[in-house]
């Protein structure tokens, strides 16, 4: 195990955030700030990152098994200063995580990736969203196609909202 850390130089962070976004999502992640868990182990669905520079923050979204609140935001990064992209060449997915560093009096943001595989995630949290509109609608059978169609398009729905 080979952990290298790649500075992204802040020119780079609109472009690199949105790459970071596509080739990521549904990755199972946890979030820490310093070595207070923000999204513990074993994680939630990344949906992604936004990157404000006029505002100067970053925000990361996690996606949620509720059908009225789908994107959840975890945490706000306020003056981000630094951006490391964090990265293993012998694993099989090199992206390990992202650490974000933020002023000098506040922890240090990570952001990591577990294991899994990111259309296994998708599917568990698609499955996840359609029963919590079964549970909605009364658990009526006989709707379960439309209630997956219905959680595919709140994923989809929520993903361009980064984009």
């Amino acid at each position: 195990m080979a952990i290298k850390k790649k500075r992204i130089l802040k020119k780079e962070w609109p472009t690199f955030i949105k790459d970071f976004n596509l080739q990521n999502q549904f990755r199972r992640a946890y979030l820490l700030a310093g070595k207070e868990p923000i999204v513990k182990e074993p994680g939630l669905p990344l949906i992604g990152l936004a990157y404000e520079p006029k505002a100067r923050k970053i925000e990361i979204y996690f996606g949620k098994d509720n059908p009225h609140e789908v994107m959840h935001l975890a945490h706000i990064v306020e003056v981000p200063r630094g951006l490391y992209l964090i990265r293993d060449d012998e694993a099989s997915n090199p992206v390990v995580g992202l650490q974000i560093q933020s002023a000098p009096t506040t922890p240090m943001t990570y952001l990591y990736f577990a294991k899994d595989n990111p259309y296994e995630v998708r599917a568990e949290w698609t499955s996840g969203l359609a029963y919590a509109l079964f549970l909605e609608r009364g658990q009526e059978h006989g709707a379960d196609q439309d209630d997956w169609y219905k959680a595919e398009k709140l994923i989809e729905d929520a993903l361009k909202q980064l984009l």
